[in-house]
């Protein structure tokens, strides 16, 4: 018999490294680090910071264009989820669309509330009369708002309304 070790039988663990458990406790410290700075810089801005994102973005939106007065989200009128047959699907397809009107004003952010149903009339006959080809060209998309801002002014007094958004437009 021979006082040297035996070599390791195969699938047998080799020993640990030096400073095994310190290197586990350093990695896991290093991903809580980085885990929390994703969250913080990533992930929280998706969650509760998104709404004053949006106001910022279109408060910088319309400074652009030289609408230098109240921002838009204090005078606009939502009209969510219309559920709209575009032309030509025989119902087998649909258009699911959010407008959102800017108005001049509060008065007039008023109004458009009080008239919500002509509103929506105006809004389901204009987009029902477009085919899908239409609808889903994003080309044609500033034209669409234009036409809406058309139809949707011709109801009130000139001025009242400053323009559409479609925050929310899907096609199935």
């Amino acid at each position: 018999m021979s006082s040297a070790p035996a070599p390791a039988a195969e699938g047998a663990e080799a020993p640990p490294a030096k400073g095994g458990p310190k290197m586990i406790i350093l990695g896991a410290v290093a991903g809580l680090v980085l885990g929390g700075g994703v969250g913080a810089f990533v992930i929280a801005p998706k969650m509760g910071g998104g709404a004053a994102h949006a106001a910022e973005a279109t408060d910088e939106h319309a400074a652009a264009e030289g609408d230098h007065g109240p921002p838009a989200a204090t005078a606009v009128h939502h009209i969510e989820n219309l559920v709209i047959n575009p032309a030509s699907t025989n119902g087998a397809r649909f258009l699911l669309v959010t407008t959102t009107i800017v108005a001049k004003d509060e008065g007039a952010a008023a109004e458009l509330k009080d008239r919500d149903a002509e509103i929506r009339d105006r809004i389901v006959t204009l987009l029902g009369s477009r085919t899908i080809e239409q609808l889903s060209d994003p080309a044609t998309r500033d034209v669409l708002k234009g036409d809406l801002a058309a139809a949707i002014g011709a109801l009130f007094k000139e001025g009242t309304v400053k323009r559409i958004l479609l925050p929310q437009f899907v096609i199935q």
